[in-house]
């Protein structure tokens, strides 16, 4: 060891450039041996990075897995090499100004520096593991960037306070301590993150919201898919194509909904209802009943149901007291019987053709079904070419629509 330490002193003797003693140098000569030592310190560490990172890029580009990949997309491999200047000038600085009464105030900015790159270095190597868990189904499921960030702060406050504690000479242990007092004031400056990490674990333990996950929250004015979940906001980019940032808790806080649950399931509901006008519902005449019968989806059921009602209408001699077919009645089973006829419902989900409590705009009947078809535009598609059919049908059945009488008058 004294025979290399003799040999290494030998090797940096001409960087002294003739002084003998640093302290008795002047400012200009000391700053031209710094100069020189950090002028050696970046060539070597350029040249020496600019080799092996061709190597390295070359390696991992013969690999099959997509690790290796990720960390040299992430610069991780070339944010080491950062740590080479200050380790070769902290050596060269010890070899050179070995007496001298401010090396250690050097020393200690060069550990400084030292603490920032491995920061970097960590920073770097968090979002590369970040990334390679996102390459995986269940990154959509359970994100890890909320951890990922909280891990960040974590080292980031370590660097801040090992520095600190390097100039001030002191423990960073009795640097914590101290740091108790100001703990209302650190949990001010942290609130959101505090909240947003306590808001993560929910989400991500009880599955709340997930990557890809259509959500309304019109709160916060956003209706569309999630893009993002961090410690701090959740991103959503909206259908028109804007993106809405919500803070983390709100989540948690706030009520929204999530259309994963429909996503999921076997159909998209189709809740919609036509107002009939009142005035246009009546019993069926004969003709009436021989026109609709005509007609391959009701034949059965008015065939069926004429010799029931015949039945039930032996020895009443009012027509009040009979039973007869009404023309809504018979409107909502021809309803009915086209659902079941389409291809694009599921007929295993609930379905119906219902009348609403009648209100001032008519005698509401909706159309309760579940689309096959989830994807938006299809949906819609399925969805007006039912009621398509039913608006243009139902002057067959003699019942109208009910608009307002200025719209009538309009159109007249």
């Amino acid at each position: 060891m004294m025979l290399l330490k003799i040999d290494i002193n030998k090797w940096f003797s001409w960087l002294n450039l003739g002084i003998k003693d640093p302290s008795t140098a002047s400012a200009v000569e000391v700053l031209l041996q710094i100069a020189v030592i950090c002028l050696i310190a970046f060539l070597f560490t350029f040249f020496l990075r600019k080799g092996i990172t061709r190597v390295i890029g070359g390696m991992v580009r013969r690999t099959k897995t997509k690790w290796d990949d990720i960390f040299f997309e992430e610069r991780v491999f070339q944010k080491i090499f950062n740590l080479i200047p200050p380790i070769f000038i902290d050596f060269a600085f010890k070899i050179v100004y070995g007496k001298w009464q401010h090396v250690e105030l050097f020393h200690r900015f060069i550990v400084a520096w030292i603490l920032v790159v491995a920061g970097f270095v960590i920073v770097a190597v968090l979002d590369a593991i970040n990334r390679i868990y996102d390459s995986y189904p269940i990154a959509k499921d359970r994100p890890i960037k909320v951890f990922v960030q909280v891990i960040k702060i974590f080292v980031i406050s370590a660097i801040i306070i090992t520095i600190v504690s390097e100039f001030i000479g002191e423990s960073p242990r009795n640097l914590l301590v101290g740091l108790g007092a100001f703990a209302a004031v650190l949990m001010l400056i942290f609130k959101d993150a505090i909240l947003g990490f306590v808001a993560g674990v929910q989400l991500l333990a009880n599955q709340m919201v997930r990557i890809g996950d259509w959500i309304v929250m019109p709160s916060n004015n956003a209706n569309g898919t999630v893009l993002e979940i961090n410690l701090y906001t959740v991103k959503v980019q909206n259908w028109d194509m804007t993106i809405t940032t919500i803070p983390t808790y709100q989540l948690v806080s706030a009520s929204f909904t999530n259309w994963r649950g429909m996503q999921e399931s076997a159909g998209r509901r189709i809740m919609r209802y036509i107002n009939i006008d009142m005035l246009s519902v009546h019993f069926l005449s004969d003709e009436e009943i021989d026109t609709l019968r005509k007609s391959n989806v009701l034949k059965g059921y008015i065939e069926d149901m004429l010799p029931k009602l015949d039945e039930q209408n032996k020895g009443t001699s009012a027509v009040l007291d009979e039973r007869k077919l009404t023309n809504l009645g018979v409107f909502r089973q021809y309803a009915v019987r086209r659902l079941e006829a389409n291809p694009d419902l599921n007929m295993d989900m609930t379905y119906m053709v219902r009348q609403l409590q009648p209100t001032a705009t008519g005698i509401p009947l909706e159309v309760y079904c579940f689309s096959r078809i989830q994807e938006w535009v299809a949906y819609e598609k399925v969805q007006s070419d039912i009621f398509d059919h039913l608006l243009a049908v139902i002057p067959y059945f003699n019942l109208r629509i009910y608009q307002y009488p200025e719209i009538i008058k309009t159109t007249n």
